[in-house]
């Protein structure tokens, strides 16, 4: 009988302990912080974790998935688990949305105060926020602008364009002496020069297109697919590239169009000096007065519903701080606040142009506007443009989505 009861208090003893495991890191009590990230933290904070860990007496686990589509696929599937990342890096407009809708990610509204005094602007919440309540907080804040290898321009005699005529003389002249003017990289960037080039052209229109006031088929949406479509038939554009800074670096393409912290890679990879070596400048608009358009992502942290929200919400805090901001950035190029000094010449001048709203506006970019199937689909659909660029296959393309785009939004 003793025995029994041995047994008994021993499978006991073994549940309890199984519960207290479980409870520890659903209720709080865990010591470790599980980041899921799309963002090469493992790499990008190598520097930044230990300065966390020592901060906070966490424990950080950084997991990477640098495929985006099995990234997105593993996330959504943790999050109806009973064991999600307690953080995880994602992106804004209906992709967050979807995740808020489905009550997936927890609200930060009330502690939002606290993270700005930290040092993020205040402004950045619009990008997170849905139905009032703020469900986000910046990895950091990205600027996209053309990033162009200043030999060749200085060999041909070019300057930064001020005009969108200008920009396209520019690339006339690339072409004429031998060179791609436009680099293009392969996978999801199909969609970056028609959303640039309606920035330039009609940047209302782009309000309207992505708020679902005009559809695809909009004749000028068609308009600016069609100015697309004759610069690939000019012989503007590359081939869809492995390997982009590789090729701006050796002279094989004269721009491409990226995020500022892009830049980074190209010092650490390939020994550009960053302002005399290569340089960056915002896609100009029709004529020399019109504001320029810069497009913008914000890579946010989101914390999930099921997750540690307090222990989460230490690590963003502390990540915020100066030290770790500093080793960040160094990596990166880029940061989460605004009042810190960066040692990459290119963020700084986007820094500086985004904040001068006299002369530039900002847009959040085409990824984050649509839902993901119709950002998946019109990938694949500009892709076929790029393929064959003439008017009728813009006008097949873009039925083609707008069909969809109805049938959804």
């Amino acid at each position: 009988m003793k025995k029994v009861h041995l047994v008994i208090l021993s499978l006991v003893a073994v549940f309890l302990v199984a519960g207290c495991s479980s409870n520890e890191k659903a209720g709080g009590n865990t010591k470790e912080v599980e980041i899921q990230s799309d963002k090469a933290l493992k790499v990008n904070w190598k520097k930044v974790t230990p300065i966390i860990e020592k901060d906070t007496g966490l424990n950080i686990k950084l997991i990477d998935t640098a495929d985006i589509t099995a990234y997105t696929t593993n996330i959504k599937q943790s999050l109806s688990s009973n064991t999600p990342p307690d953080v995880f890096t994602w992106w804004t407009g209906t992709q967050l949305a979807d995740l808020v809708e489905n009550d997936l990610v927890a609200d930060i509204t009330d502690e939002w105060p606290d993270l700005v005094k930290l040092g993020i602007s205040d402004d950045l919440k619009e990008a997170m926020t849905f139905d009032g309540k703020i469900y986000g907080a910046p990895l950091n804040v990205i600027y996209n602008g053309v990033i162009y290898n200043k030999a060749i321009y200085d060999e041909l005699g070019l300057s930064e364009p001020t005009t969108l005529d200008e920009f396209m003389d520019n690339c006339q002249k690339i072409k004429d002496a031998g060179i791609t003017p436009i680099g293009i990289g392969g996978t999801w960037q199909s969609f970056v020069w028609p959303m640039v080039l309606m920035g330039s052209l009609d940047p209302e229109l782009y309000d309207q297109w992505t708020s679902g006031e005009v559809g695809f088929d909009d004749a000028r949406v068609k308009k600016v697919f069609y100015y697309w479509a004759e610069m690939i038939e000019k012989g503007y554009f590359s081939e869809q590239q492995q390997d982009q800074g590789k090729d701006l670096a050796m002279k094989e393409v004269a721009m491409a169009l990226n995020a500022n912290n892009w830049s980074q890679g190209l010092v650490e990879d390939y020994g550009m000096t960053l302002g005399k070596d290569v340089d960056i400048f915002v896609l100009p608009g029709v004529k020399k007065e019109d504001k320029k358009t810069i497009f913008y992502e914000i890579s946010p942290f989101v914390i999930s519903k099921k997750g540690d929200k307090e222990q989460a919400l230490n690590v963003i805090k502390s990540y915020y701080s100066k030290d770790a901001q500093k080793e960040f950035a160094k990596k990166t190029g880029g940061s989460a606040i605004t009042d810190i000094e960066i040692d990459n010449v290119i963020t700084n001048k986007m820094l500086e142009v985004a904040g001068d709203s006299e002369n530039y506006t900002l847009k959040l970019r085409y990824y984050e506007q649509f839902t993901p199937e119709i950002v998946n689909q019109s990938i694949d659909e500009y892709w076929k443009i790029a393929a064959n660029p003439t008017e009728k296959q813009v006008d097949d393309s873009l039925k083609t989505i707008q069909e969809s785009w109805v049938k959804v939004k």
